[in-house]
């Protein structure tokens, strides 16, 4: 009886010991999944939401803005790629600030400054200076998309993260719905003020541009309720602090005391934390480099190479939205359309030809259809409700559910191009945006491939690669859907299928930890 008592009772210290101890990992864990997680994942939803707005949401202002600014279709292509410029020029510079810096500094300086300049384009007097300014806006604003889901994906458990990585992308797919929700009451208004000491005409427009930067003000203020990466903090050598930050996780997940914290001390492995301080310029470079050197080579080549594709085709084609469907009703609503595919509706409307070689005159619209709009909300809720079916289904089979969303998608551009349904070819072109999905996926993959110490920079750099792929699609779809639109969808949707052969080779899911 005593020996049994003994050996319970040194089974008890074990297990007292092994909860005193314990990885980064297991800290997480034991902080269990709450209210901190919940509105930590709502805040960085919005977060990446007002950036998505910023973001793509010019489309829809550059749209309205045609004959006030007196816009080309060049000089439309580029207003409407330029935010996609801004994403490029600072990824690698908010990759190293938030590396070295943190996660939530990054945000919070990141979504201030871009509020001030996106709400300042919205006065621009031509549109070389609201180039200019949505450039600069979209520069900082972009932070978001790699520091958000880095945050969010290193303050909760293991078991959670990918599930909510998923989720938090369910805002960022319907950020354009947002802006037509914001664009349907404002656009249709008939004020019109003269500023003098700027020299314009204030309208509806602008109104909109001014009214998509207020989230970003918004979320900026709110994440300073929210603590800094604990497993970014470990990376630093910062484990005491990153401790007390585990602690008040868990008190306001659990409703305890911080005191009751099962762990009191965090192992720290060798390899996760990076306490050399180098130069600005060594340090950036080295951080760069190591992602292209084995054996994170292969694993970089394969997901950059998927980045290229999904964004060139979700981001590219997204912003031709409003363009290609306030063409496709406006066909519809002349009574037209018989007979066509997608494309030929496209040529119909701009004046290309109107089917007997009779040609179109396309004088100056900044009208808006209401049933574009409403067809932008429809993809919105579409993409946004199919996300959230995939986040809480798809659990360890990423990978499957990567390669089911892209053969959608390239089926998509193939059918609409041989369906000569009009508003079919437009439902298949929604389908065909859908690939836009699997960037949450691949955002899981670049949290759960990298280190931490490289995981800003390895997202940010996507976000770099991703973003000048989505600025050549933009930039060159205008041109090659005037050229050969039947050949320019055939061609993504091979391109597509390329990336499935990719996404074959990804690593296999493995199943969390419990």
């Amino acid at each position: 009886m005593g020996l049994k008592e003994r050996n319970h009772k040194s089974l008890d210290t074990e297990k007292s010991k092994s909860l005193d101890a314990g990885n980064i990992e297991e800290a997480l864990t034991a902080t269990g999944f709450g209210r901190y997680n919940f509105g930590l994942l709502l805040i960085c939803s919005w977060t990446l939401q007002a950036m998505g707005m910023d973001l793509f949401g010019t489309s829809f202002v550059v749209a309205a803005a045609v004959c006030d600014l007196q816009l080309t279709m060049q000089q439309r292509a580029l207003l409407t790629a330029m935010p996609l410029v801004g994403v490029v020029a600072g990824a690698q510079l908010w990759g190293y600030i938030s590396d070295t810096k943190g996660r939530r500094l990054t945000l919070v300086l990141s979504m201030s400054v871009g509020f001030v300049f996106a709400a300042l384009s919205s006065f621009a007097p031509d549109w070389k200076s609201m180039a200019v300014l949505k450039l600069i806006s979209s520069t900082f604003t972009s932070a978001s998309n790699s520091g958000a889901y880095t945050l969010l994906g290193e303050s909760c458990p293991e078991r959670a993260r990918g599930r909510s990585m998923l989720l938090c992308t369910c805002s960022l797919m319907c950020s354009q719905a947002v802006v037509a929700v914001f664009a349907y009451p404002i656009l249709p208004l008939k004020f019109v003020y003269w500023i003098d000491f700027l020299s314009i005409t204030y309208r509806p427009w602008r109104l909109l541009a001014l009214v998509m930067s207020l989230p970003c003000a918004a979320t900026a203020c709110l994440l300073q309720l929210f603590h800094e990466s604990p497993k970014f903090l470990v990376s630093r050598g910062k484990t005491e602090q990153a401790l007390e930050v585990l602690k008040k996780i868990y008190a306001i997940n659990t409703g305890n005391s911080p005191s009751n914290f099962p762990i009191t001390k965090l192992i720290v492995d060798a390899d996760q934390t990076v306490t050399r301080e180098d130069s600005f310029v060594k340090a950036m470079w080295e951080q760069t480099v190591a992602l292209f050197r084995p054996p994170m080579l292969r694993e970089t080549l394969r997901l950059f190479y998927l980045v290229t594709v999904i964004y060139m085709t979700g981001s590219g084609f997204i912003l031709w939205l409003p363009y290609i469907m306030n063409n496709l009703f406006s066909v519809l609503e002349a009574g037209g359309g018989d007979g066509m595919n997608l494309c030929t509706v496209i040529r119909y409307s701009t004046g290309q030809t109107d089917g007997n070689d009779t040609m179109i005159p396309e004088p100056c619209n900044d009208t808006i259809q209401e049933t574009t709009l409403l067809s932008a909300m429809m993809y919105g809720a579409l993409a946004s409700s199919s996300n959230l079916i995939l986040s809480l289904t798809c659990g360890g089979k990423k990978r499957v559910a990567m390669m089911g969303i892209l053969a959608m998608s390239a089926v998509a551009g193939v059918l609409l191009n041989l369906v000569r349904i009009p508003i079919a070819g437009g439902i298949f072109f929604f389908f065909f945006l859908m690939c836009a999905l699997s960037m949450g996926i691949l955002s899981v993959y670049f949290v759960e491939l990298y280190p931490t110490h490289l995981r800003g920079m390895a997202s940010c750099l996507s976000v770099m690669l991703g973003r000048s792929s989505a600025f050549l699609g933009v930039s060159a779809i205008g041109a090659l859907i005037s050229a050969n639109c039947e050949a320019t969808f055939y061609g993504w949707s091979l391109l597509l299928v390329t990336a499935i052969g990719f996404s074959w080779y990804l690593p296999r899911d493995k199943k969390p930890a419990e």
